[in-house]
């Protein structure tokens, strides 16, 4: 005969309600009536309905409703533009057409030109030019994308944060091209807001150009001002070595001193010629002692001269190297003179040549429909994510329920 345990299990099976005289041990568990099962039941589908409510069809009605009677219409321009450069390295994905005229594409400056359109410089620009404040108000009841909104404060901070969510700028380093895009509620504003974007961009780049020019020519500049004070130094300094030794060019004297010794020289071998002669002709020839007489004069007076060259330092061999050292940093300054205004000039027409120029590939337009919101789309996904939600949630209930079941 089976046990009060065993009887317990079979009427649960069967759904029974047992009856015994036998009193049930506590390791019995309670039995589930069909009255029971049947509350457990509605309450389980109530859960679901509520649920079913609140994370599927509330979160759709609220979606369908802003966006149906709320959101507002946002209108995109786009413009599109390359910064070039003449001079630099030429890619070999260019046409060979530009690789001939000599145009580069200025990557550097292209990711400049970005972050300046992402920087509040940018939409300080707009706020004076472009009436960024008033564009950005116009969205009416959205309370999403109008400025201020729930999320943005009226301040310069929550402007600028609102003005990254309406405009973006994207540099494409392959091909160098760069691409704008503004949104607005309506047409005109979005145009207006991209063109004035469009304009400041070329500005920086003329402003980029112009410190570029200008600083090559400062420093060029710079350097021909040195070398005239060095040309002038110098030139000043052999003024006053001429007024001060009564000289305008002692490698002149030098050369007449030479002369002189020289000549002095060859008169002296040809008196001593004579003096040979003489001796071994006539010995006793009273001419033999003038002409010693006079050639001793010449050797003393060659000596004079030579002394006058290099004796002492009232000698004109010192006065020589100063001279010449004089002369050469003269020439070392008109040289370098020479070169620095050669490299000013130079620095000018790279100036003019080496500039970055803004060529506009697609100006930008007036939108003739509202690229966003996308309505339908924002929808079913608000659908399927609560739908999705519900599902999970209806797994993790039920699973929670069989664990609790005794």
């Amino acid at each position: 005969m089976p046990d009060a345990t065993e009887f317990a299990t079979y009427a649960r099976l069967l759904r029974l309600t047992p009856v015994s005289d036998v009193q049930l041990a506590p390791a019995v568990v309670s039995i589930e009536t069909p009255t029971t099962a049947a509350h457990h039941k509605r309450r389980l589908k109530l859960r679901g309905i509520v649920s079913f409510l609140l994370l599927v069809v509330l979160p759709t009605c609220l979606a369908v409703t802003y966006f149906a009677f709320f959101s507002a219409d946002r209108y995109e321009s786009e413009a599109r533009f390359i910064l070039r450069s003449p001079g630099r390295t030429i890619s070999a994905q260019l046409p060979n057409i530009l690789q001939a005229a000599g145009i580069a594409r200025a990557s550097d400056d292209g990711y400049i030109v970005r972050e300046f359109l992402e920087s509040r410089d940018a939409m300080e620009v707009l706020e004076k030019h472009a009436d960024l404040k008033a564009a950005y108000a116009a969205g009416g009841y959205d309370v999403i994308w109008t400025f201020p909104n729930f999320f943005t404060s009226k301040t310069e901070e929550g402007l600028y944060w609102h003005y990254q969510r309406m405009m973006s700028a994207d540099f494409d380093s392959t091909t160098g091209v760069s691409t704008l895009k503004v949104q607005a509620f309506a047409p005109e504003p979005a145009q207006r807001l991209a063109a004035a974007l469009l304009q400041s961009a070329e500005s920086l780049v003329n402003r980029l150009n112009e410190r570029a020019r200008q600083d090559a020519i400062k420093v060029a500049d710079v350097e021909v001002e040195r070398m005239k004070a060095r040309a002038l130094a110098a030139q000043t300094a052999l003024t006053a070595f001429r007024e001060r030794e009564r000289l305008v060019d002692p490698s002149q004297i030098t050369l007449a001193v030479l002369e002189t010794i020289a000549r002095l020289s060859v008169e002296a071998a040809t008196l001593s010629v004579q003096i040979g002669e003489l001796e071994r002709t006539s010995r006793n020839s009273p001419q033999i002692t003038p002409l010693r007489s006079r050639r001793s004069a010449i050797e003393a007076q060659i000596a004079t001269e030579r002394h006058r060259l290099a004796g002492d330092a009232q000698a004109i061999a010192p006065r020589i190297a100063e001279y010449e050292r004089l002369m050469l940093e003269r020439e070392f300054a008109a040289k370098a003179l020479i070169t620095a205004m050669t490299a000013l000039e130079t620095a000018k027409v790279e100036a003019q040549r080496q500039q970055v120029y803004l060529e506009k590939v697609a100006t930008p337009v007036r939108p003739d429909y509202p690229a966003y919101p996308w309505r339908v789309v924002w929808c079913l996904v608000t659908l399927f994510a609560g739908y999705m939600t519900w599902r999970i949630w209806r797994i993790l209930v039920k699973d929670a329920s069989e664990h609790a079941k005794p």
